[in-house]
């Protein structure tokens, strides 16, 4: 199923500690799917910029339900 990224934002709960040393910054991903449902997934930073995913982009999970771009 494709999706469409509606907005990125930066994870900033981390409950009642900090985000750990080497822990990987995340962020949450707000996506409307083919019928017009929103729904939400935390998702690694770096990994959305590595496959040049941004606000517009459609995009699709993959086997790991990772995001990546859709065709």
């Amino acid at each position: 199923m494709l999706y469409k990224v509606l907005r990125i934002e930066e994870d900033i709960d981390f409950g009642c500690e900090e985000r750990q040393p080497g822990e990987a910054l995340m962020s949450v991903v707000i996506l409307e799917d083919e019928n017009g449902r929103e729904m939400s997934l935390r998702h690694d930073d770096r990994l959305l910029y590595e496959r040049d995913i941004n606000e517009g982009d459609m995009v699709m999970l993959d086997e790991k339900n990772e995001l990546k771009k859709g065709n």
